[in-house]
């Protein structure tokens, strides 16, 4: 029950800021930011309070549920606390994200060009930080046709991946403080390089594993 305090009361705890705020809400609100802090993606308050805590409700759910359907739920054991602070460490962004969100509506001057990069590269650091540690399983992770074949494999491609994944965050936390131009660049470059290398990787490992 102690795993479910925080992201249950995470979520209800946005939900209740909203509840608050909604009255005091423009009709339409800003629910994503370009890489210069300019709004450009809006939705009706109602709306964007569903979307926003709905994708926080659902990631309660599959910190809930999913270790119990998943095929491999028995390697959960033997990483569930790293598995709470990833989702954990996912559902606080959205959390920031809504805060965020819900002030600027209210009025507040939120420079969304440097709270959405530091907060982005935060969490790809705390994940660099743990990912090597998430066994195999069907949910979490690195998961391609070669990791899930061979544990060798899977432990190899998520230690090269949680040191992708941290300096990612390094570059995407620096990129708050470079001109707006840089920002979007270096945040989906990382985020690139983090999948495709590791993609790349866990199928060359293989092949060598494999002697193929």
């Amino acid at each position: 029950m102690k795993k479910h305090l925080f992201p249950l009361g995470i979520t209800l705890l946005t939900l209740v800021a909203w509840l608050i705020a909604l009255p005091h809400l423009p009709a339409t609100m800003p629910i994503h930011w370009g890489a210069n802090g300019e709004a450009d993606g809006f939705a009706t308050k109602i709306n964007a309070m569903i979307l926003t805590v709905g994708i926080m409700a659902l990631i309660y759910f599959i910190i809930a549920f999913v270790p119990r359907i998943d095929p491999r739920k028995e390697n959960y054991k033997y990483f569930s606390k790293t598995y709470n602070i990833l989702l954990n460490a996912v559902l606080l962004l959205f959390f920031f994200v809504n805060m965020s969100t819900i002030l600027q509506g209210l009025g507040y001057n939120v420079p969304m060009s440097y709270i959405a990069p530091i907060m982005a590269g935060l969490v790809f650091i705390i994940i660099g930080n743990y990912l090597q540690r998430v066994r195999s399983n069907y949910f979490m992770g690195i998961r391609t046709p070669w990791t899930l074949s061979n544990e060798t494999v899977w432990k190899k491609t998520h230690r090269l991946s949680g040191k992708l994944f941290f300096i990612g965050g390094l570059l995407i936390l620096i990129s708050a403080f470079l001109p707006d131009g840089y920002k979007s660049v270096i945040m989906w470059g990382s985020i690139v390089l983090c999948v495709a290398i590791p993609y790349l990787y866990s199928y060359l490992a293989y092949k060598k594993e494999m002697n193929m």
